[in-house]
């Protein structure tokens, strides 16, 4: 990582600090505060969420790829989505995965770029989701396909662009981040609308690491 982004990365994770301390003292401060205040101190927590939230969101596009290792796919896959079937009880995840498929990569980032999926999907209102898992053209291919209604034009236009988003509480860099991700591991990252919702292909090498 150049200095530009050493010296960027350092930075934000200095602003998360304060951030943190301001928080603390804002709900301290609206323990002992009359009842017609809260509103003004909702709005401020929910800013401040915001903004840690973009911070993390940069910081992860960032932060240097760990060791390369062998990953199963399949096993993140099914990770992420137990973790979203707890809060997500009205989706249901249908899976069409071969076994044994193996990329080498970073599995924390690949295990973030599956999640930033996950949940567009479980926020878009999708009440199914489907995951196709297999090897093609010596990739492994992943298709996630949600019946949330799809984007409209704008969206589809500029979805993944910096700070483009249509949600009140986003950042607009998770799709960045998928892409960037992808990218890292000499993939390819597609997202496009299908008949009832979005579909995204993601296709990664298989036994071959980042560098190529």
């Amino acid at each position: 990582m150049d200095t530009e982004k050493e010296i960027a990365a350092a930075l934000a994770h200095e602003i998360k600090n304060p951030i943190a301390l301001i928080k603390a003292n804002i709900d301290y401060i609206k323990a002992y505060s009359d009842e017609e205040m809260l509103p003004a101190f909702n709005v401020i927590n929910k800013e401040l969420g915001k903004l840690n939230d973009l911070i993390s969101n940069y910081t992860t596009i960032l932060r240097p790829s760990a060791e390369c290792e062998k990953i199963y796919p399949e096993d993140i896959i099914y990770d992420v989505t137990d973790e979203f079937s707890i809060s997500a009880e009205n989706t249901e995840f249908l899976f069409d995965m071969e076994t044994e498929v193996c990329i080498y990569g970073d599995h924390s980032k690949i295990s973030i770029l599956l999640f930033n999926i996950y949940k567009n999907a479980i926020e878009a209102g999708s009440s199914v989701v489907r995951t196709k898992l297999y090897k093609a053209r010596g990739n492994a291919v992943i298709e996630i396909c949600d019946n949330g209604g799809g984007m409209d034009t704008d969206a589809e236009k500029n979805i993944g662009m910096p700070f483009y988003t249509t949600k009140e509480k986003g950042s607009g860099l998770g799709i960045l981040i998928c892409r960037t991700i992808v990218d890292n591991h000499n993939g390819s990252f597609d997202i496009k609308n299908s008949d009832t919702g979005c579909s995204v292909k993601i296709e990664l090498p298989i036994n071959k690491t980042p560098e190529g």
